[in-house]
């Protein structure tokens, strides 16, 4: 797009009527004054009740009580008059027992680790913090964090969030720079600019060394040039209409603080996932041995073959997951090893038969830590998925075997969830 042609764009979507601006800014005087109670203009949010949690352990056992406050080395609560304290190592997840329903957000921002918040507005005045304000509450981060905002309107009654917007597939995999999505009627343009300020009547972008203010109205969009997401584990924190990853969590009643810089009303606080940042997925880790042989053995010896009947990747079982729950198909007879990743603690996995409703295949599974067996089970027509979950102590290696059951031609299974947790 040329420089005319987007000084063009922006000066119709900016174009501002005087008299407009004076009415909106004589109702909005009036509005506040209508709804001001005698203690001030501003109304406190009402205040939240305790939050009563259930706390997972990674000794499988649980506890639960009123959370008081988490910092980097303890989970503080209370559990009936008696005040425990647990260390976040210990800890597995945090979870809120009644978490208050949700409800539909107007802007949606999403950061470049991943994480998103939704809420009423999204404003930034041009300093290192940005804010997502729901009603008289605000959650304040970087402005380095944010990568896109996205207004979209609410969604029905019946929806059960905002529907993914069309011009985000339009977005280039490695943008110049900034971009604002204009709307121009039933479609939308990308303009690249240098965006330098989101308020509640216009966006500020630089074009060409003018500042330029874009009615919001007209804007659907707008995107940061930003590093690419890194790819480390992270505690995973749920709160109300967000996800975030975080590598250290502060909590009080008052307020959620994350990495020292993103800071949230502590009663939206859902749940607190210490294991997903202490895990290894198993599909990510290099084989160290692997061996084949197929119920036909001839079949192996193939050109191209023998990668079909080695353990392979495969996407998430649910189109919607996030990639790093992606599976492993292993075909009988195989036995595949791999190296533990150093202080992990415990295994898990959920395994499952691929086959035909009608197929009665059976197969059977094995685990050994070393050359010690930990776990085996016959997987058939009658069972259900199986939960692997055997503790390391302190194996080198990790062997998982997929063998035919006598008289059976077998069939593959799905290995979901493989952690390794630290």
């Amino acid at each position: 797009m040329t420089l005319m042609v987007r000084r063009r764009v922006f000066a119709r979507a900016g174009r501002w009527d005087a008299w407009g601006r004076f009415a909106r800014g004589l109702t909005a005087i009036i509005l506040a004054l209508a709804s001001a109670s005698p203690a001030g203009l501003v109304s406190a949010a009402p205040a939240a009740g305790p939050c009563e949690v259930r706390v997972e352990l990674t000794d499988g056992t649980t506890a639960e009580g009123v959370l008081d406050a988490i910092d980097d080395e303890a989970v503080r609560f209370t559990a009936g008059e008696a005040p425990r304290q647990l260390p976040v190592k210990d800890v597995r997840r945090i979870v809120r027992m009644t978490v208050p329903a949700g409800e539909a957000m107007a802007v949606r921002v999403g950061c470049h680790d991943g994480s998103t918040v939704e809420g009423e507005d999204f404003l930034w005045d041009g300093a290192a913090v940005a804010v997502v304000t729901r009603g008289e509450e605000r959650i304040e981060m970087p402005i380095e964090r944010v990568k896109m905002v996205s207004w979209h309107p609410r969604p029905a009654a019946a929806a059960t969030g905002p529907v993914e917007p069309a011009w985000l597939a339009a977005v280039p995999a490695e943008p110049a720079g900034d971009l604002v999505v204009v709307s121009r009627g039933d479609d939308f343009e990308l303009v690249e600019c240098a965006i330098t300020a989101v308020s509640s009547e216009t966006v500020t972008v630089m074009l060409d060394g003018e500042r330029i203010p874009v009615k919001r109205g007209k804007v659907l969009g707008l995107t940061w040039l930003r590093p690419a997401a890194t790819t480390a584990a992270a505690t995973q924190v749920t709160i109300a209409s967000g996800t975030l990853a975080a590598g250290s969590i502060h909590w009080t009643p008052q307020a959620l603080l994350i990495d020292g810089v993103v800071r949230i009303p502590g009663h939206l606080l859902d749940t607190i996932d210490y294991a997903a940042g202490r895990t290894v997925a198993l599909v990510g880790l290099p084989l160290e041995q692997v061996t084949s042989e197929p119920f036909f053995s001839g079949l192996g010896t193939v050109e191209g073959m023998a990668a079909f009947f080695a353990p392979r990747v495969v996407p998430p079982a649910d189109s919607g997951a996030d990639a790093a729950t992606r599976g492993l198909v292993v075909r009988p007879r195989t036995a595949a090893v791999w190296r533990v990743p150093a202080d992990s603690r415990q295994f898990r996995a959920r395994v499952v038969r691929i086959a035909g409703v009608e197929s009665a295949a059976a197969v059977r599974v094995a685990v050994r830590l070393d050359d010690r067996p930990v776990w085996e089970q016959t997987l058939d027509a009658a069972g259900p998925a199986r939960t692997i979950d055997v503790a390391l102590a302190d194996a080198r290696r990790l062997s998982i075997e997929v063998d035919f059951v006598a008289g059976d031609l077998g069939c593959p299974v799905r290995f979901g969830e493989a952690v390794f947790e630290k």
